[in-house]
This record gives structure tokens, C-alpha cells and sequence, in this order.
């Protein structure tokens, strides 16, 4: 027997037993790009990467950050829209990654930029939330991506935009 907790019909992401269907429509795209998804908890997604500044050294330094040799940093614009009834409590930005080209993922840098402000936790039904991700990376790494994944681990569930032309 699978045991489960929780209302009847909520926890299915948690079970084991059967994993939520992925929502319709595209899982990767291009800047500019607003791709649909799903929360943990069923909410109902629309992502969007409105900018990648590769290099954004000036802004790093700018906010008072020292970059060390070798460095560079990296600021991405995304906005995330609920368009469902169920509220997104996470923060949406939490497990959104740059993708190099050797398929490496890099987390985001514990920082925030006055002048790009970050994320806030949650997104209530209805609203659309914007922020600015921070980077820091190896200047010599090429990123190819951006991926989005409401989880630490991608699944059927993780956007991908392509930064190739």
C-alpha cells in the first residue's frame, strides 16, 4: 500500500504513485518568451524571461559588489503570472538556473541590486510578479539557456529559453 497525506487529490506531486500531467503548450523558447507551467501544489504558471544582461558587471559594481579576477556577473529579467485560483507561495525565482554549454546548471548568487530589484515570495491568483536574478560566473563560461523549474531537481514541469540566435 502507498501511503499519503494531506486533503484527498492534493499531494499527487508527493505520492510517488503518479506524477501531475506537464501543462499544455511549448517548454522551451526564446527571450521575450512566455511559457506555461505548473507549481508544486497545481498552481497554474505563465513564465516569462523579459532579459538576460551578460555582462552586467557594471551593475554588480555598481551596488557595491566586488567581482574577483576571472569573474563576471550575470542579471535576468523574468516576470511570473498566476493564472490560476491557487496562490504560489514559493519564491519564484528560487530554482531558476543559467545553463552553460557543456549542460552545467549555475545557481543564482545570494545578492540583489537596488537598481534591479529581486523577486518577493508569492504570487497570488491573478497577479503578475517581476525580478532580477543575479549570476556570478567564470568570465570564460558560455551560457546557452535559462531554465525555470519550480523544484531543485528539473522535471516535465522546468521552462527552457535558448540565448542562441
Amino acid at each position: 500500500m502507498i501511503s499519503t497525506w494531506g486533503p484527498p487529490q492534493t499531494a499527487s506531486w508527493a505520492r510517488g504513485d503518479q506524477r501531475p500531467a506537464p501543462p499544455p503548450g511549448p517548454r522551451t523558447g526564446k527571450i521575450g518568451d512566455s511559457l506555461a507551467s505548473q507549481g508544486l501544489e497545481g498552481e497554474q504558471l505563465a513564465v516569462q524571461l523579459l532579459e538576460v544582461q551578460d555582462p552586467a558587471d557594471f551593475l554588480f559594481g555598481a551596488a557595491g559588489y566586488r567581482l574577483e579576477p576571472g569573474e563576471r556577473a550575470v542579471v535576468v529579467h523574468t516576470e511570473v503570472t498566476n493564472k490560476g485560483p491557487i496562490p504560489f507561495v514559493s519564491l519564484p525565482d528560487n530554482y531558476l538556473e543559467l545553463i552553460t554549454v557543456d549542460g552545467n546548471p549555475i545557481a543564482k548568487a545570494p545578492v540583489s541590486l537596488t537598481s534591479r530589484p529581486p523577486h518577493k515570495i508569492g504570487v497570488q491568483p491573478g497577479e503578475t510578479a517581476g525580478g532580477h536574478t543575479v549570476y556570478v560566473l567564470p568570465e570564460s563560461t558560455r551560457v546557452v539557456s535559462v531554465r525555470w523549474s519550480p523544484r531543485p531537481e528539473p522535471d516535465e514541469r522546468s521552462l527552457t529559453w535558448s540565448l542562441d540566435d
